[in-house]
C-alpha cells in the first residue's frame, strides 16, 4: 500500500480550506455539537437526516470538516481499484454524473483520479434537492453543472461514462422494487460505444450489503467490475458476518483531527460496500472468472511461517490463502501485511508452486501480483526460485 501523501488527495485539502474559511482551527469546538448530531444522525436516524444534514451553515461546515473527507477517498480507492483492471479509457474529458451528489466531495473524488488517471478532466453534472448543497458544489467546483432535483423523478438527459452515487442511492430507494427500476433506468444512460460503468457505494452494514447483493443478482447481461472477481453468488453471504466491503487506512486532515478528539477520537479507515457493474455487453474486467484470480476480504497475518489472509477467487470460492513467508524478502513480507480488504491480485510466482490443499479450501502460492502493480520480469531460470511448500 502507498504510504499516506496528502497532495495525492487536493480535493480533501480544498475541503478542508473551504471549512476553515468558515470556521477557523481556534473556533472548531463550536461545531462538535454539529459533528455529534451529524454521527447520530447517519446511523440511527439517518433517513431523517438524509433529507436536511446540509440546510444549517455550522452543519454544513462540520460536514466538510469531518465526514467530506471519507466520502472523497471512498469514491477515490473504489476508482483506483476499479480502474486497474478495466480495459483503457479513452483520452477525452469522461462525463461523470453524481446521483445524491450532497456538496460534491464524491465529485471532487472523481474529478482528481480522472484527471490523473486520463489526463483530461471530466465533465462533471451532479444531482440533489438540497439547493444549499448544490451552492456549495459551485464553489468547490465551478465548472459542474448541477441539477436541482429528487433523485426518484430524476431522468438523465444524456449518456455518461461513469454514474456514481456514494451512501444515497439506498436512501433514495429504500424498496427494492423502486431500486431495481431505478437501477434499470440509470443503466441505460451508461455511453453505449465506450467503457461505462454505474458505482454504487453503501455502509458496510448488515441493512445495506444484502441490497447491494439482490442488486448485482438482477444485473444478468452486465459485466461486474467490483467487488466480485466472478459472476457466481457472493460467498461472503454465507459467511458469519454476511459483509462483503472494502477497507483503506485513512490519515485524516488537521482539522478533522482537532475537530473530533474530544468526540470520537480519529478515524483510523474507512469502510464502504460497493457494486460496479458495466453496460450491456461491455467488456469484463480483468481476471473475471479467472481460478488464478482473488481479492482480499481480510488483511495478511503470519502465522507458523506463513503469511495468510482470506481470499475470495475468481471461481467463486472463499479459500485460505498461504504464502510461505522464508522465501520472501524482508521488503516483500511487510508490502503483504500492508495490503487491505478488496485489493486484488493475480497468484504470482512458478506454477508448480501453487497449490490446492483441503479439498480447494486452502490456496498456496509464491508470491501474488497485484492488480496495481507491474508485471514482474525474471531473467533466471524458474528453478533458481523454487522452495519446497
Amino acid at each position: 500500500m502507498t504510504p499516506f501523501n496528502a497532495s495525492q488527495y487536493p480535493g480533501r485539502q480544498k475541503l478542508e480550506a473551504w471549512g476553515l474559511a468558515r470556521c477557523p482551527l481556534e473556533q472548531l469546538p463550536r461545531l462538535e455539537p454539529a459533528v455529534e448530531a451529524l454521527s447520530m444522525g447517519f446511523t440511527a436516524e439517518r433517513p431523517d437526516a438524509f433529507s436536511v444534514y446540509l440546510d444549517d451553515a455550522d452543519t454544513q461546515t462540520a460536514y466538510a470538516l469531518c465526514f467530506a473527507p471519507q466520502t472523497y477517498t471512498r469514491v477515490y480507492e473504489a476508482l483506483r481499484g476499479i480502474f486497474a483492471r478495466l480495459p483503457d479509457f479513452p483520452k477525452r474529458a469522461l462525463r461523470v454524473l453524481d446521483l445524491g451528489s450532497g456538496m460534491g466531495s464524491a465529485a471532487l473524488a472523481a474529478q482528481d483520479f480522472l484527471t490523473g488517471i486520463i489526463g483530461v478532466p471530466p465533465q462533471i453534472t451532479c444531482v440533489d434537492w438540497s439547493t444549499k448543497a448544490l451552492q456549495t458544489v459551485q464553489e468547490l467546483i465551478p465548472e459542474a453543472t448541477c441539477r436541482h432535483a429528487d433523485l426518484r423523478t430524476y431522468r438523465p438527459e444524456a449518456t455518461y461514462d461513469l454514474i456514481l452515487s456514494s451512501f444515497a442511492f439506498n436512501e433514495a430507494f429504500p424498496l427494492q422494487h423502486d431500486a431495481l427500476e431505478a437501477l434499470r433506468l440509470f443503466h441505460t444512460a451508461l455511453t453505449p460505444d465506450a467503457p461505462s460503468f454505474l458505482l454504487l457505494l453503501e455502509p458496510a452494514d448488515r441493512a445495506a450489503v444484502p441490497k447491494l447483493h439482490a442488486l448485482r443478482a438482477f444485473l444478468t447481461d452486465a459485466p461486474v467490475y467490483a467487488p466480485c472477481p466472478h459472476s457466481k453468488t457472493c460467498p461472503m453471504v454465507a459467511t458469519q458476518d454476511g459483509v462483503c466491503h472494502d477497507v483503506r487506512r485513512f490519515r485524516p486532515e488537521r482539522a478533522m483531527t482537532l475537530l473530533c478528539r474530544h468526540l470520537r477520537g480519529t478515524v483510523a479507515d474507512v469502510k464502504y460496500a460497493l457494486l460496479a457493474f458495466g453496460r450491456a455487453n461491455g467488456p469484463e474486467a480483468e481476471g473475471f472468472n479467472d481460478p488464478e484470480f482473488l481479492r482480499l476480504t481480510g488483511p495478511f497475518n503470519k502465522v507458523k511461517g506463513l503469511l495468510t489472509c482470506r481470499v475470495c477467487a475468481g471461481d467463486g470460492r472463499l479459500k485460505r490463502l498461504e504464502i510461505p513467508a522464508a522465501a520472501l524478502s524482508t521488503e516483500r513480507r511487510h508490502a503483504l501485511l500492508e495490503r487491505e480488504r478488496g485489493d486484488c491480485a493475480w497468484l504470482d510466482g512458478p506454477l508448480e508452486l501453487r497449490k490446492q490443499l483441503n479439498d480447494g479450501a486452502i490456496q498456496r502460492t509464491a508470491d501474488l501480483r497485484f492488480t496495481d502493480e507491474a508485471a514482474i520480469t525474471l531473467d533466471e531460470a524458474l528453478d533458481d526460485f523454487s522452495f519446497s511448500i
